[in-house]
């Protein structure tokens, strides 16, 4: 049932809920996005340095509006947009042609 409510939840509706709050113990290169928002702006604890931190989230292009951006969206919306982006990448693997080797 939890899981039900927190689905119609945003990010920050879930971290009022006390979810998403542990440390993030990761090197930046293996933190996801949302980790990499959190723990530069929203103040989310790590082992890791901010400018370790700032460089990984800088390589991938991020920003603090994508951040603002993505921390209001419902988590329906994500998994939405996560099973869309993989029923496509799986659809365009299939027309691909099978190469056979000459007899």
């Amino acid at each position: 049932m939890f899981l039900l409510i927190l689905t119609g939840c945003t990010h920050n509706q879930a971290k009022n809920l006390n979810a998403n709050t542990s440390a993030v113990n990761l090197y930046p290169q293996y933190m996801s996005n949302m980790q990499l928002c959190d723990t530069l702006y929203y103040g989310r604890r790590t082992n890791q340095t901010h400018a370790a931190i700032g460089a990984e989230f800088n390589r991938r292009g991020l920003s603090k509006s994508w951040c603002q951006r993505e921390t209001n969206k419902l988590y329906v919306v994500h998994a939405y947009e996560y099973l869309s982006k993989k029923i496509d990448s799986d659809s365009s693997g299939e027309a691909s042609a099978v190469v056979l080797p000459a007899n």
